[in-house]
């Protein structure tokens, strides 16, 4: 029988590979077995929680997310203070979903409260901060501010590339933000070149199989088409569409948009 650790080590690498289903699955035991074994506040269960609720935030289970990345927030003040950068980084992952369930004003204050701690403490280009002002830009992004949401993008862009390598997973998150703020205020060409990079990216770290990899993939797709260069665009998307069936599932959002752009 797996232990717990086991058990949370398995359920980490799915998440990185993008097994969103199993890793949900994983964590569900894995959290059961630490909590019991070790306790609500121990480290590696608040860290679990987290982690299973980025799980769940990927297969759009938002309020099921939410209950697990608050429980982690709420231990993690507990036991190491509301600054601690794990502390910061989960009250993000926490803004996140409750921003996807349309809840902005509170997400937004959760996002700047982030920001805010990080720099009191000096940490203004720590991870969680900067982390904290993406959420910002996203949360822009769905609200459809896309000015505000570009220039905040671009802002995470340019400091990862200050203090991080350019492939780091905020950074390319950032791109990928950026790709669709452009897209949307009709930039083509500058949406064109972030989605290539991103995909480049994401290709060489994640692999094609990843859902990162196929959701960029039909991004870049659709700008091509929305260009109106459909000989490029077609063939771009029946080449990611099988993976996507396999991997998202054939009712998926972006498997249906791939079909749809490989017979346009």
């Amino acid at each position: 029988m797996d232990t717990s650790d086991t058990l949370y080590g398995q359920a980490s690498r799915a998440l990185t590979t993008g097994n969103f289903t199993e890793a949900a699955d994983l964590y569900d035991r894995a959290v059961t077995g630490l909590e019991a074994e070790r306790g609500l506040d121990d480290a590696a269960t608040l860290q679990a929680l987290l982690e299973w609720g980025l799980a769940l935030y990927n297969l759009q289970r938002y309020a099921e997310a939410e209950v697990h990345q608050r429980r982690a927030l709420d231990g993690r003040i507990r036991t190491i203070g509301a600054d601690h950068t794990d502390t910061l980084n989960t009250r993000v992952r926490l803004a996140e979903s409750i921003g996807a369930q349309g809840r902005w004003e509170e997400a937004e204050a959760l996002a700047h409260e982030t920001v805010e701690l990080g720099e009191a403490r000096g940490w203004s280009l720590h991870d969680s901060v900067i982390s904290g002002r993406l959420t910002l830009a996203w949360i822009r992004r769905r609200q459809e501010r896309w000015e505000e949401a570009t220039g905040l993008a671009r802002t995470v862009v340019d400091q990862f590339h200050t203090i991080r390598h350019d492939d780091h997973p905020f950074a390319v998150a950032a791109r990928h933000l950026l790709v669709e703020c452009l897209l949307s205020t009709g930039d083509l060409a500058g949406a064109e070149e972030q989605a290539t990079r991103v995909r480049q990216m994401r290709t060489a770290k994640l692999g094609v199989d990843h859902p990162y990899t196929i959701i960029i993939s039909c991004d870049l797709a659709r700008i091509l088409s929305t260009a109106g260069r459909s000989a490029e665009a077609q063939p771009l998307a029946a080449q990611v569409l099988p993976t996507a069936v396999r991997v998202l599932g054939t009712d998926d959002a972006h498997t249906q948009r791939l079909r749809e752009l490989a017979t346009a």
